[in-house]
């Protein structure tokens, strides 16, 4: 739970309030709420003299993972930090500790799968308002990372990495919803996929990642109205759907604006950087423009499931 203290409002009148994410350098005291948060919603030793066993695995799951994606025996390798038997001291040290922002968020995305998957048993702790206290739990971390000016959200059991709130819930949330539609699997983990090298700065596979989701979804789409050739391009693709009337012509030059937006948007920012050899010279891809192609690629779901839904 977040408390709107006297101090926050204070803070709101005069104007401090934070209005640019940043996506390094967690401070102390997020570190200690993220930590206080985590505990809640996995289980907190000091509060539970003799933690379920469930809960006690759950601990011991996390560390084991991440010793084990890291190659380290201890977690506490990166900053001096001594090995520990208790996976719950293990865990909770390591995010006051370690100085790799994006290692932190490894942790926390684990704590929150899990939270979701055995935390919403009643089970797991004997709480009867088991799903409503994770729901709260994971608010608390969206909330916690937006008050600090942090890029980030945890949705559909990943952290992405957020560039403006309002493109974040007008445009990639919608498009997250359609993809989760039974049929879209394959676009919802490319698009997922994208976010994620994005988050990591691998902007050249996250071009080409966005690009395939777009694909995919219009190639779900047109099946459903008479198909498509596994050969067709992301723009004969686009033509394909404004020739069944999926996108609706309310005026010639309106359609060919609307087709040269998609057909030349996504597709062409992926084969001039990404999708093609890059010569003698290492080419480096702006995050800018990978922000843009990812935005493109949400508004163009959300476009695409928007239309197909008036037609169902």
């Amino acid at each position: 739970m977040i408390i709107d203290l006297y101090s926050k409002r204070q803070k709101r009148l005069r104007g401090e309030e934070v209005d640019v994410y940043t996506y390094e350098d967690l401070s102390e005291s997020f570190r200690v709420q993220v930590s206080y948060m985590i505990k809640d919603l996995l289980g907190d030793r000091d509060k539970y003299h003799q933690l379920s066993e469930q809960v006690q695995e759950a601990y011991e799951l996390i560390s084991d993972l991440l010793r084990r994606e890291y190659g380290v025996h201890n977690l506490g390798e990166s900053y001096g930090g001594y090995s520990h038997r208790d996976p719950f001291d293990e865990l909770h040290t390591f995010i006051l500790k370690e100085p790799d922002t994006e290692r932190c968020l490894d942790m926390v995305e684990l704590s929150c799968r899990l939270g979701e998957i055995q935390g919403r048993k009643q089970a797991y702790r004997g709480m009867s308002r088991a799903s409503e206290h994770i729901d709260d739990c994971l608010a608390e971390l969206n909330g916690r990372f937006k008050a600090a000016g942090y890029g980030f959200e945890f949705t559909n059991n990943n952290i992405m990495r957020i560039d403006s709130e309002l493109i974040h819930s007008e445009v990639v949330k919608p498009a997250i919803h359609f993809l989760n539609v039974p049929g879209f699997e394959g676009a919802k983990q490319e698009f997922f996929g994208a976010y994620e090298h994005y988050r990591h700065g691998n902007y050249k596979e996250a071009l080409v990642d966005a690009a395939k989701s777009f694909e995919s979804t219009m190639k779900v789409i047109l099946k459903k109205h008479g198909g498509y050739k596994d050969s067709d391009t992301a723009s004969k693709l686009v033509l394909a759907c404004a020739s069944q009337g999926l996108i609706e012509s309310y005026h010639e030059n309106h359609l060919t604006a609307l087709v040269n937006v998609l057909s030349g948007g996504i597709p062409t920012i992926r084969n001039r950087n990404a999708g093609h050899g890059q010569g003698a010279d290492v080419k480096k891809v702006a995050p800018e423009i990978v922000a843009y192609g990812l935005h493109l690629t949400a508004a163009a779901i959300v476009m695409l499931a928007s239309l197909e839904a008036k037609r169902a």
